[in-house]
């Protein structure tokens, strides 16, 4: 009779797999079984099951943590977006919608740095709350700046957060900022952090999208009266 070639290692995982009473019928096997660990010495079969349940489900508690924490920053963000938006709709005059803006932004997000920018608007003057600029000139100081076009998020050189934070550029580290462009307006709402971290590119950027929306047509709407 020629020798039976031993199982290889898949055939055995196979085996086990679609008998998976065999330990239960076969305890004593279970028990002599150890797996080799490299500063421990051994550990049985049952400690390395127990081990690695452990580490799943301590990963399961930290997904878990995880999205009740953005559910969590979600529910704060929209309670800030839904003051800011009943904020302009009770301000229709323009002035009052860029000052309101400016304590909403600046308080309730906790901006160490605020900037309102709105471009080729010559009938109208730059105060603590906006800041006017002629878009030709801009180009030609902070190319990268006019050139977003959707929300951005990061670090900026000297000179953009210089345009952006003219009051406290030196202390900005990251920036978040947002695109506004309307038939009649073409802008930017931007808040600086003191923190490098904080608006990084990889930060989710829908609640900021939406507030870009809202400002962009309620301030292009109060524009219209303030200039008629």
């Amino acid at each position: 009779m020629s020798r039976q070639q031993p199982l290889s290692a898949e055939e055995v995982c196979a085996y086990l797999l679609e008998n998976k009473g065999f330990f239960e019928k076969n305890p004593a096997t279970l028990a002599a079984l150890s797996i080799p660990h490299d500063i421990h010495g051994t550990h049985s079969l049952i400690e390395h099951q127990v081990s690695t349940l452990r580490g799943q489900n301590e990963t399961l508690r930290r997904h878990v943590a995880e999205l009740l924490e953005n559910a969590r920053n979600n529910d704060q963000l929209f309670e800030k977006t839904r003051k800011l938006s009943l904020c302009l709709s009770q301000s229709p005059c323009f002035n009052e919608q860029v000052h309101a803006l400016k304590k909403v932004l600046v308080e309730d997000f906790k901006a160490e740095g605020y900037g309102l920018i709105l471009f080729d608007q010559p009938r109208l003057s730059s105060s603590d709350a906006l800041l006017m600029a002629d878009s030709t000139v801009a180009r030609k100081q902070v190319p990268g700046l006019m050139n977003i076009e959707q929300v951005f998020c990061g670090h900026l050189r000297e000179t953009e957060y210089k345009f952006l934070f003219p009051d406290n550029y030196k202390a900005i580290r990251s920036a978040i900022i947002i695109p506004i462009k309307e038939k009649n307006l073409t802008a930017c709402v931007a808040l600086g952090s003191e923190d490098e971290d904080r608006f990084h590119p990889k930060l989710g950027t829908l609640f900021a999208e939406y507030i870009g929306d809202m400002v962009g047509a309620s301030l292009s709407k109060a524009l219209v009266h303030a200039l008629s």
